[in-house]
């Protein structure tokens, strides 16, 4: 089995339950919300543990030390309760990238590296609104809820998600909430999670355009945090490349780049059952 070397000792890694993930994953996405860099949230994490002291042999440190190992490092030295510690050994980025394989897959959902990929693609997400970059913000769940909500009161019979969440954020621009509005920056992290990288919003038009193509490892990244496991992914991956299948499609038939268009939203507040 794979071994990490912490404070000289070196740590033979076992195998984990998803529960021990789970527990990691709602530790850290706090850290990240904060800006602080998924190593150093680890490594915190770890430093904390110590001083407890949680063996390292437990599952909570062998879910830390697997995603570290997960993202190359082979030696670490942690301050029992500090905040100080050093990265004493890492493998190369080439060295990494000989792995291959999925990172959802059921091996590596038991790894670390499942979860690595996905905390490490959420803290680093960007949305283009109407030509500007923005920085897709983790937002506690009493921020999200409102925005969850109102997507399910406004939301047209068959109508699928993602055209409603579009609409929902059309609807708030139009209604004169600014960008930086809390609001705002959740109905974005809710489109992020849907694999929605960008958005064109013409208020003076009412019409809504998708700014290129879905992004698998953001939906991905989204279904795996949210408890979906292998079924769940794969349905995901699934609904992803149906859909960046049919604006492949359509694109092909108007001789255009790939941009797949929202439906045109004749008033975005008002939902309309079709």
């Amino acid at each position: 089995m794979p071994s990490l070397i912490l404070n000289g000792e070196r740590i033979e890694l076992t195998i984990q339950k998803q529960e021990a993930f789970g527990a990691l994953a709602m530790t850290l996405v706090p850290m990240l919300a904060q800006k602080q860099s998924l190593l150093s949230s680890l490594g915190a994490v770890v430093a904390h543990g110590l001083a407890k002291p949680i063996s390292a042999t437990e599952p909570p440190m062998q879910a830390c030390l697997w995603m570290l190992h997960e993202m190359g490092v082979r030696a670490m030295t942690a301050t029992p309760g500090g905040s100080g510690g050093s990265i004493d050994k890492v493998i190369t980025e080439a060295e990494r990238a000989c792995d291959t394989s999925d990172p959802y897959s059921a091996g590596n959902m038991t790894t670390g590296r499942a979860l690595a990929v996905a905390l490490l693609n959420v803290s680093m997400r960007t949305f283009m609104l109407n030509d500007v970059q923005r920085d897709v913000k983790i937002l506690p769940r009493n921020a999200m809820e409102p925005a969850m909500q109102s997507i399910v009161d406004m939301r047209r019979l068959n109508e699928p998600i993602h055209i409603t969440t579009t609409r929902a954020l059309a609807s708030m621009i139009a209604s004169g909430v600014a960008l930086d509005d809390e609001r705002i920056d959740a109905v974005v992290s809710l489109l992020s999670d849907l694999g929605i990288t960008g958005l064109s919003i013409d208020t003076t038009t009412n019409t809504i355009t998708l700014l290129g193509l879905f992004s698998e490892p953001n939906a991905v990244a989204s279904a795996y945090l949210q408890g979906a496991g292998i079924a769940g992914v794969q349905k995901t991956r699934e609904r992803i490349n149906h859909l960046n299948s049919q604006a492949q499609g359509a694109a092909r038939g108007s001789g255009e780049l790939p941009k797949p268009p929202a439906p045109p939203a004749r008033n975005f507040s008002k939902a309309r059952r079709r």
